[in-house]
């Protein structure tokens, strides 16, 4: 392999150029505190940016209740593709189809590197969004975030938390400024608009919508102040415009 990125007695993480493998030890119980240290070993290993990590549970005894609340919210890779000896494997890890990272799992080591290095598809899909489809389609466009929502959505804390993975996914390496095309939506939950402001990586916000949609960037910027100037316009081409002036120090109104 090509050198270790960190290496402790309950697991060992190594560095295989396109993404990380992260090996854990027969029997060991994982719990919390595991996970913190491994998360923070994998962000270590990818100063440049996120890649995509494979897991071997091998013969892991259990994963504590505690353990897996932070495995379903860790965004620290692209996609992780876990690689399990039987179906044992396959339940212990159950609870992952609620990942905020596309997560797979696998039986067969070079099926699972295949689909994370995206030669092939395979495995068994166990994110949230192969459990429910996210409501919106995201791309980058000339440098941009561009988020498209479906038409009369109400945008529920899965489908906020589902958004920043994809910003994180598209572009790991800065933060872009975001056009929403929201398309007569219907709602925000409030904690919804919470995980916008604390966790969306976008340096600016340009929503687009019906007349209800300016209430809407009005109220979230001035009960839940996202940290990047957010505002509403009535049509893409004027917050296209904005956009291309913004930067990480510029203001806005909503």
């Amino acid at each position: 392999m090509p050198g270790h990125a960190g290496e402790r007695s309950r697991y060992t993480l190594t560095d295989d150029g396109d993404f990380l493998r992260l090996r854990w030890a027969a029997g060991v119980v994982i719990e919390a505190d595991d996970v913190r240290s491994t998360t923070a070993a994998v962000t270590a290993a990818s100063p440049a940016g996120k890649r995509p990590l494979l897991v071997n549970i091998g013969l892991v005894e259990a994963i504590t209740l505690a353990a897996r609340h932070l495995l379903i919210e860790d965004t620290c890779s692209l996609r992780t593709g876990v690689v399990g000896v039987d179906e044992v494997g396959k339940v212990l890890t159950a609870f992952n189809y609620r990942s905020a990272t596309p997560s797979r799992y696998f039986t067969d080591e070079a099926e699972a590197i295949a689909w994370l290095t995206g030669k092939a598809d395979g495995g068994e899909a166990t994110s949230r969004d192969a459990a429910r489809p996210s409501p919106f389609r995201a791309r980058m466009e000339d440098g941009i975030l561009v988020v498209e929502w479906d038409r009369g959505t109400s945008v529920t804390t899965d489908a906020a938390e589902s958004l920043v993975a994809a910003a994180a996914a598209l572009n790991p390496l800065r933060r872009p400024p975001m056009l929403a095309l929201n398309n007569d939506m219907v709602s925000l939950t409030r904690e919804a608009l919470d995980v916008f402001a604390e966790r969306l990586g976008v340096c600016a916000l340009a929503i687009v919508g019906a007349e209800g949609d300016r209430t809407i960037a009005r109220y979230y910027k001035q009960l839940h102040a996202p940290p990047y100037p957010t505002r509403f316009f009535a049509s893409t081409a004027a917050a296209l415009r904005w956009l291309a002036r913004m930067d990480t120090s510029s203001g806005g109104t909503a």
